[in-house]
């Protein structure tokens, strides 16, 4: 972890850092792209909570058929890739609504729906509805019901949402790229790869860098704080029965809605992927093969390029991150907070970190096709050590103590007790770092060769290009990388209910 995570970051300040980063840090224009990007993140992180708190209601205080396929459902936008998100609602608007602010923070808030309904509703799920009832019989009206009773209640955790969706808007990238007008969408993290991989200017990164870093340790220091100040969960009631026709009525109304918002995008590329001027087509896949020039490349050679890349994340991402649950585990603290770091280093710093420390020398691994693997494994350890650690945990350590006393050598006795959960947990976690790394797009913008880029680069590459061939080929490789995604999701969630049983 420290070869791969803290040398690199410690190489790009050393080779940056300069009386020129302190003079880009006093630079009137970063400031103002950091105003704009946390006046859009605001926007988004309004829009989220004004749609997502509604949802919340519905799923997580009445019992209904169908309520965990909805809940699934509104979870799917925000593991697709961003790219692909992009793709999704310029195929849904069309030229009705131009590039610029209002796409940029639709799509922000359409992919933070799911964070907002889990955090909101696994804490709404937890309220004595006794309170709400009473306080109707006292002659409050539901909107005094709301403001007075449930909404204090749920103000630590719609906070935390708030902050969560704010750090995804404030960094964002895909979509600002695909979705943003150049100027007052711009983010840190577009000026962060536009200062490295065009400009080449390395103080201005590293500027934009330490900024977006400062923001984003704020914003994570709050959550930190109303979490650790958060209530003991009451006791869970059980979800009410849907009762009389205004109740069915809202219930029915929100859950289309949900429908809806998550559908329109998805079923935006499947129609831009089988359709053309003419009517319904199968050539744009017949054509997938196809070279359209030296700049762009081959589809299926982006495809297959990002399917090896996405293998070997999840190797090297559950090995590393299977060794930090089981450090976790014998309480070595700072192994965690090593661990977070990722969380809070733009995924292109970390991308132009490691390549400056591996690409030159003795350490050049250029040409062995690893820097984006590592890259995306580092990214995604946070995840697999989130997955990872609570499972371990919950197996009985006194199975390793027995196994020790019947005479087994001390690693056999440990994959006595933890082997099966631990194996299974891998897996799961490869599979997850595998789906992170087929949707990365910052640093797999910086760290893939212009002639050889992964799949979300192509579609961004695609959609900068006029045509309708272009468009088509983009929303072709979308849906190929959406059944991909949800593939290894669904992997992923049947070896975690086999987990569960067992």
């Amino acid at each position: 972890m420290f070869t791969f995570l803290i040398y690199p970051l410690t190489k790009l300040a050393v080779t940056a850092w300069s009386a020129e980063t302190l003079s880009e840090l006093t630079s009137s224009t970063l400031w103002q792209v950091t105003l704009r990007a946390g006046g859009q993140a605001l926007l988004s992180v309004g829009l989220s909570l004004l749609i997502g708190i509604p949802i919340a209601r519905v799923l997580f205080t009445y019992r209904f058929l169908g309520r965990g396929f909805i809940l699934a459902l509104v979870t799917v936008p925000f593991v697709l890739p961003t790219v692909v998100v992009a793709l999704g609602f310029r195929a849904l608007f069309g030229d009705a609504i131009p590039n610029g602010l209002i796409l940029v923070v639709l799509a922000h808030a359409y992919i933070n729906i799911a964070v907002v309904v889990r955090l909101v509703g696994a804490q709404w799920s937890t309220l004595d509805p006794r309170m709400e009832v009473t306080a109707a019989t006292l002659g409050a009206n539901p909107f005094r019901v709301f403001t007075s009773i449930t909404l204090p209640a749920l103000r630590n955790s719609i906070v935390l949402a708030a902050c969560v969706v704010f750090i995804f808007s404030f960094s964002s990238l895909g979509i600002v790229v695909v979705l943003g007008d150049g100027s007052s969408t711009r983010t840190l993290e577009q000026v962060l790869l536009r200062s490295t991989s065009v400009l080449l200017d390395f103080p201005a990164a590293l500027a934009a860098a330490i900024l977006q870093l400062i923001v984003v340790s704020l914003v994570f220091f709050i959550s930190a704080r109303i979490s650790r100040n958060e209530p003991r969960a009451r006791v869970v009631l059980e979800r009410e029965r849907i009762g009389g026709r205004k109740t069915m009525f809202i219930v029915a109304v929100t859950c289309l809605v949900a429908t809806v918002l998550v559908v329109s995008p998805i079923a935006s590329i499947l129609w831009s992927s089988v359709s053309s001027s003419g009517g319904v087509t199968l050539q744009w896949w017949s054509d997938l093969a196809s070279t359209q020039n030296t700049r762009i490349g081959s589809p299926i050679a982006a495809l297959s390029r990002s399917i090896g890349l996405a293998l070997t994340t999840g190797v090297i991402a559950a090995i590393l991150g299977g060794a930090i649950a089981i450090a976790v585990m014998s309480k070595k603290g700072f192994v965690v907070t090593l661990a977070l770091i990722p969380l809070g280093v733009s995924a292109v710093t970390l991308g132009l970190g490691i390549l400056l420390a591996f690409s030159r020398g003795s350490f050049d691994l250029r040409g062995t096709g690893t820097l984006i693997p590592i890259t995306h494994a580092l990214i995604a350890v946070p995840i697999v050590v989130a997955v990872a650690t609570p499972s371990l945990r919950n197996v009985d350590p006194r199975r390793y103590f027995l196994a020790l006393s019947l005479g087994a050598a001390p690693l056999r006795a440990w994959w006595t007790a933890f082997g099966t959960v631990f194996s299974g947990v891998m897996l799961a976690a490869g599979g997850l770092a595998a789906a992170v790394s087929l949707g990365e797009f910052g640093a797999a913008t910086l760290l893939s060769r212009t002639d050889s880029p992964t799949v979300p680069v192509q579609i961004a590459r695609l959609l900068s290009k006029p045509g309708e061939s272009a468009f088509a080929t983009a929303a072709v490789l979308s849906v190929i990388l959406i059944i991909i995604t949800m593939s290894l999701l669904l992997i992923v969630d049947r070896i975690e209910s086999r987990k569960v049983i067992t």
